[in-house]
């Protein structure tokens, strides 16, 4: 009996200890040249829309804040690959936006994944323009709740197990 309550508290331990907190890293989506924008987004963002054909993957994000055209809005800003346009943004302020050039995102188009990385684009009717993907300032740690205090009640319940066990033997002896 002793000998399985000291597995568990091991086993507990490595399997607590083997977690370590979740990063989200930010990126800054710099856009200049013939057109000119700036937002930000996770590396793993979350598509509001996205499909995949044999022509390609397209995802879609909506409302994304940013500056557009030298004026703060939000804008639908989609990617797409192989045959479908690599970069359109949607924006009053902007105008019309489609551009073409290398894939800017990898993964599937239901999980997109971005990475630091500058592009060149081109199109005939916005003119060409550089992508810049890079870090943000920050990396924001996800916040993992209640894992510490489910840990500490789990110690605190090991203690009153081998407390009260511990407690007879001790009887004995004395």
């Amino acid at each position: 009996m002793k000998r399985r309550s000291t597995y568990l508290a091991g086993i507990a331990v490595l399997v607590c200890m083997g977690f370590s907190p979740a990063q989200a890293a930010l990126l800054n989506f710099d856009l200049t040249g013939s057109r000119n924008a700036s937002f930000q987004l996770d590396s793993n963002p979350t598509p509001d829309v996205f499909s995949s054909s044999f022509i390609g993957n397209q995802i879609q994000f909506a409302n994304v804040s940013g500056t557009f055209g030298g004026t703060a809005g939000t804008a639908n800003i989609s990617f797409g690959t192989f045959l479908i346009s690599t970069l359109n943004i949607s924006n009053a302020s902007l105008g019309f936006t489609q551009f073409a050039g290398p894939d800017i995102f990898t993964g599937t188009a239901a999980m997109p994944v971005f990475a630091p990385n500058t592009f060149n684009l081109t199109s005939i009717v916005s003119g060409n323009s550089t992508l810049t993907i890079s870090l943000a300032n920050s990396v924001a740690t996800v916040p993992l709740p209640k894992t510490l205090p489910l840990f500490a009640a789990g110690l605190v319940g090991f203690g009153l197990i081998r407390r009260r066990k511990a407690a007879p033997d001790q009887a004995r002896l004395g």
